[in-house]
């Protein structure tokens, strides 16, 4: 499988770009405007998982490059808790995973940017974000194993985590679609 960077531009997602002499160019549809990324490489799944634990040293799961070719949104049932803010962020029981981060170097969705941005917002260097944004997170933890990472919701104003897989494998398995949970009305109708 091939993998190319995608852009945005008018709130579309740009992606396959034609590239020339290593030169990507992306044509937005709506506006014609054109963006270009000079020494463009294009990355295998493969390549982008070795670049990964070069970069990081951790090893991604095999089962994740699997899981970004899924369709729909997933949610996560977590565990009970009692920790406040856990409570406030995560009230209803459930985490809903908007896009999991590509693995693609070059995707302004990848999992290198969504490192970078949980630095900014303090997360631990053994925190790899696979979805979320500065307040929440759902995230592989690392602290315990370069190659076995537990699964975890984290929120940054404490900075409190909860653990809702001890594998990637557990985790996959607790994953429900979308409408297993709630309604056409965002109403929650999941039942153990």
């Amino acid at each position: 499988m091939t993998e190319y960077q995608s852009m945005r531009c008018c709130r579309k997602e740009l992606s396959s770009p034609d590239i020339v002499d290593g030169t990507a160019y992306f044509v937005c549809s709506e506006c014609g405007d054109v963006r270009e990324i000079e020494n463009y490489r294009v990355y295998t799944s493969e390549e982008a998982l070795k670049s990964f634990t070069e970069q990081y040293g951790f090893i991604l799961p095999e089962e994740y490059v699997r899981l970004l070719d899924s369709e729909g949104t997933k949610i996560v049932k977590l565990p009970p808790c009692e920790n406040k803010a856990i409570k406030y962020y995560f009230g209803e029981g459930f985490y809903e995973i908007g896009t999991f981060a590509s693995i693609d170097p070059n995707s302004e969705s990848s999992i290198y940017n969504s490192i970078s941005s949980s630095r900014e917002w303090g997360l631990p260097s053994t925190y790899v974000p696979i979805d979320g944004d500065g307040h929440t997170w759902l995230v592989l933890d690392y602290s315990d194993s370069s190659i076995a990472p537990k699964v975890m919701i984290t929120e940054t104003d404490s900075g409190n985590s909860l653990v809702i897989a001890n594998t990637f494998n557990e985790f996959l398995s607790c994953l429900l679609q979308y409408e297993e949970v709630y309604d056409l009305d965002g109403n929650v109708i999941y039942r153990e």
